[in-house]
């Protein structure tokens, strides 16, 4: 492209030189040229995303190479410029504290102490000196007295000012560790100058009264919960009046969203300025998508997204320049889309098109990154934004923990809404300004005359009683040091999970779980009003449920011998009433819903298979392992959240999801098989097929094309998909999206899309066999995982015995051999799984699928004889073993191995037999 774009530069070149007099043509059009133009380029050759320019371009054009600036001199200007008296002194400690803090602070992505960075401090040690003049003035007229704003000037601390801008810009970017070594840098550099934070109690009270709203925990003082958030949305505030580009940097459910969230909303009761908010994720879309595509035929532009968005608030149709727009792009930071904003980033605010239009960024945009980490971007986009960070800290479990029971309190969970930030917020608002509705006029008929009203407001009362007896029996456990917190903290630490684990994903499956076990006490409540429960059954039903739900939630995602240490250590670490049995895992168990324990192996059902089925693909027998895993499924698709099964090849994962999933009434499924070169298409084109777009007074609507069902899409090997260059896999983007933001812009009119009634649900292999990539952190922080394992000998001898009954009935002379036939199949396929493994050769992959192909082999092959010789059977029994096992082996060692247990474990459960009859020959025929 650029090498192209050569001969048409050199063509307005030439015709400068000579005068411009004549007309030139380019693409097609004829122009003239103005003699004032000059064409510049500035690049930064060794960035991420950069390439060289070709020869025949870099020959028109004189190279120059650019050296640091005198920074001294600059900062004297600026600090004079900016009304500083004594800007020269200051200037001599400013830039060498930076110097400092480049070579002696940790070195982060999200790091910049260069000249830009110099600049944001001292333009914001001008602002802050301003504000200290006027509010002084202010004072001093309201007192009726005569100032001369040069006075105050003289009498302000200048140094001081200066540390506080220093703090108010530098700080909110350090990691914490960094922190303290920043003011030990200051007190070397400004000795016995303190810093005196900006007081802003209007804007701490207006937050804190949304938190209030929202049930978040926010603190005052160091010592209360939640005040390292605070301190951080409070930085946010100070960024967003100094800087028009910014980026929260942390990891997922660090608070960086809800911090936005917050602020947006407080500033707009503080200020009485509507704030709007415009939420993209870059990655999930493409390029021409977000920015716009120019018809390489027709020369027609479309806008992108963020275009459109752009050109509608400078249009001002409804009001947009006089709210506060802020547009957020949720989503990784690469230099291949980013860099296109360095321009709107910096001072001059343009969006340049390639149509050549150039627009102009309104004073009331802010735009905001919210990312994981920039380890991609290149320094010339981190350079031009102010920068948050988040530690993992920031958001501790206890104040997700407090915030849950909150909400459990507050917030009916029989209702049909899913209790987001928006629903809260306007549910305040309409409870605020019905308070302040005057009384009824006498006659007026209100919603308590109303019939029925008194029903319904029992109801509600009945199940804001019920909730908060849930909430008075579990809280005790939520605090820091209680049994849920310290449960999480040894399965963090003790656990091997499947995939990529944070503290927060755990948590919220276990909410989850915790809000199921809640609706069936307020169903049960409800459908037994001449018998309801009493607060005694209520307490030992939720606090047993909560036992088991945190032993499922924290170690779900792992194999079992996990999963019994985590309940061990749950047994040990409660005085709550446990299972009678010791030996056995608290697991084991189930509820019922008076607070009793009750085996999972008694709700396993009896299941007898007729023999025209034992080769059928959609059987399934029931195990212990099969029933809990489907109720567990059960939890979360009731509870609509998305969830992933993993699991190796063979262990049952698709079976048991599509069990669970029909097993609901009101729920279709969708196969949709990912693949490496998955994209956000396929999901669009499922989207076409199976539902249907609706314009609602709220917007658009997606929602399936069968009224009141729930469409489930069933993303089968969901991490398949290769990640590009930066790390990003775009259709996992698109699905935390849909998940985190419940829709998606459509990119054909830039529509917001909502989605109804459509649910997302994903088998894995585990993340360490070939071709898997690892999912992202920020989809997995809103998918409950969960480990299917192959089925244990108990689980595997139940159902291959059910299978090997069917196919012996017909056969009476044999049919009591089906327990022997089974134990010896199943003993020998694990002795086999155990002795060779993948690490040998990769083809040695044994899963419960030999055992299947083995009971259909001995099937297929009795299904038309009139009678079946015990010998025979063995003898086939060994033959199909030697088929399925012994054929895939590489070396006479191993062959001569499973030979020798085929004897071994014909001894062991065929004794009763004529063995040398049935196993007569049956090697040397296989070789």
């Amino acid at each position: 492209m650029l090498s192209a774009v050569s001969q048409q530069i050199q063509t307005i070149q030439e015709n400068v030189r000579s005068g411009g007099d004549s007309k030139i043509t380019i693409v097609g059009k004829n122009l003239s040229v103005n003699l004032n133009m000059a064409i510049f380029i500035t690049m930064n050759p060794g960035y991420s995303g950069r390439s060289n320019l070709p020869d025949n371009l870099k020959q028109l054009f004189r190279s120059l190479a650019m050296t640091q600036p005198d920074r001294n001199l600059i900062a004297e200007v600026m600090l004079f410029s900016q009304g500083f008296r004594t800007a020269e002194t200051l200037a001599k400690k400013i830039v060498p504290l930076f110097i400092l803090c480049k070579e002696q602070l940790s070195n982060q992505c999200h790091y910049d102490f260069g000249l830009r960075a110099l600049k944001y401090v001292l333009v914001s040690a001008g602002n802050i000196k301003r504000d200290q003049i006027q509010r002084m003035k202010e004072e001093a007229v309201s007192n009726g007295e005569n100032v001369v704003e040069t006075d105050i000037g003289d009498q302000l601390p200048e140094q001081q000012i200066l540390i506080q801008s220093i703090c108010e810009t530098l700080v909110p970017k350090l990691v914490s560790e960094d922190i303290t070594l920043l003011k030990s840098l200051l007190q070397d550099v400004f000795p016995d100058v303190e810093y005196q934070p900006k007081k802003m109690d209007s804007l701490r009270d207006a937050i804190g009264k949304v938190c209030d709203q929202l049930m978040l925990s926010y603190g005052v003082n160091k010592e209360e919960r939640g005040q390292l958030w605070m301190e951080k949305v409070l930085q946010l505030y100070q960024i967003t009046n100094l800087n028009h580009g910014l980026m929260l940097v942390g990891a997922s459910g660090s608070g960086k969203t809800m911090a936005w969230k917050v602020l947006l909303k407080a500033l707009e009761r503080l200020e009485k300025v509507e704030g709007v908010a415009h939420v993209i994720d870059a990655k999930a879309m493409s390029k021409d998508s977000l920015y716009g595509v120019l018809d390489a035929n027709t020369r027609e532009w479309t806008d992108g997204l963020f275009t459109h968005i752009i050109r509608k608030i400078i249009d001002n149709v409804r009001g947009e320049a006089e709210k506060r727009q802020w547009i957020i792009f949720d989503g990784d930071v690469d230099p291949e889309w980013v860099e296109n904003l360095n321009s709107v980033l910096d001072d001059n605010k343009l969006l340049t098109l390639p149509n050549g239009e150039r627009l102009s960024i309104p004073s009331n945009v802010r735009i905001i990154f919210e990312v994981a980490d920039l380890k991609y971007a290149t320094l010339a986009t981190v350079s031009r934004c102010g920068m948050i960070w988040f530690a993992e800290e920031v958001v501790t479990c206890d104040m997700l923990a407090e915030n849950y029971l909150n909400r459990l309190r507050s917030l009916r969970l029989d209702s049909d809404s899913q209790h987001t930030v928006e629903e809260i917020l306007n549910m305040a608002q309409t409870s605020s300004a019905s308070m302040e509705l005057s009384t009824p006029m006498e006659g007026s008929v209100t919603a308590s005359m109303m019939p029925g009203s008194q029903i319904k407001d029992e109801a509600v009362t009945r199940t804001l009683e019920i909730q908060d007896y849930c909430a008075q029996a579990i809280s005790q456990y939520f605090s820091a040091d209680g049994l849920i917190l310290n449960t999480l903290n040894y399965a963090i630490e003790n656990v091997e999970h499947i995939m990529e684990v944070t503290k927060q994903r755990l948590l919220l499956a276990f909410f989850a779980m915790m809000n199921y076990s809640v609706r069936q006490l307020l169903n049960y409540d409800f459908n037994h009003r001449d018998f309801p429960l009493t607060k005694d059954q209520i307490e030992s039903y939720i606090s047993n449920c909560m036992l088991v739900n945190a032993i499922w939630a924290f170690s779900g995602d792992s194999k079992w011998k996990f999963r019994k240490i985590v309940s061990d250590f749950v047994r040990s670490s409660t005085t709550l009433s446990l299972p009678p049995n010791e030996n056995q895992p608290i697991i084991d168990y189930n509820v019922s819903i008076t607070g009793e324990w009750i085996p999972w192996i008694s709700k396993v059902p009896k299941m007898e298979v007729e023999a025209h089925r034992v080769t059928s693909a959609d059987i399934v027998v029931p195990t212990m392992d099969t029933v809990r895993h489907e109720l567990l499924l059960n939890v979360w698709l009731s509870e609509r959240k998305p969830l992933v099964l993993c699991g190796p090849p063979g262990s049952g994962k698709t079976m048991t999801l599509l069990t669970a999933i029909r097993s609901l009434p009101d729920m279709d499924v969708i196969n949709v098989n990912f693949s490496s070169s998955t994209t956000p298409e396929l999901l669009m084109r499922t989207f076409d097929h199976y539902c249907e777009y609706r314009r609602t007074p709220n917007g658009i609507v997606l929602s399936p094309i069968q009224m009141s069902r729930w469409l489930v899409i069933f993303c089968d090997e969901i991490n398949l998909p290769s990640p590009d260059k930066y790390g990003t896999q775009r259709v996992i983007s698109f699905m935390r999206q849909l998940v985190e933001q419940n829709g998606f812009y459509r990119t054909a009119d830039q529509q917001w899309v909502t989605l109804e009634r459509i649910q997302f649900v994903a088998a894995a292999n585990p993340p360490s066999d070939p071709g898997r990539n690892p999912l992202s952190l920020r989809f997995l922080r809103h998918v409950p995982v969960v480990y299917v394992d192959y089925p244990g000998p108990t689980s595997l001898n139940q159902i291959y015995g059910t299978f090997m009954r069917a196919v012996l009935r017909q056969s009476p002379g044999v049919i009591n051999m089906a327990e022997s036939v089974t134990n010896a199949m199943v003993d020998f396929y694990l002795q086999s799984q155990e002795k060779f493994t993948q690490d040998d050769q990769p083809h040695y992959v044994y899963s419960p699928r030999e055992l299947t192909r083995w009971v259909r082999g001995i099937s297929e092959a009795i299904a038309p004889l009139d009678s079946v010789q015990p010998e025979f059977l063995i003898r086939l029994w060994a033959h199909e073993a030697l088929r399925l096992f012994h054929d895939r082996l590489v070396n006479d060692e191993e062959r001569q191995w499973t030979e020798e247990l085929v004897d071994s474990v014909a001894a062991k459960y065929f004794h009763n037999y004529n063995l040398n009859e049935a196993l007569q020959r049956i090697y040397s025929s296989s070789t």
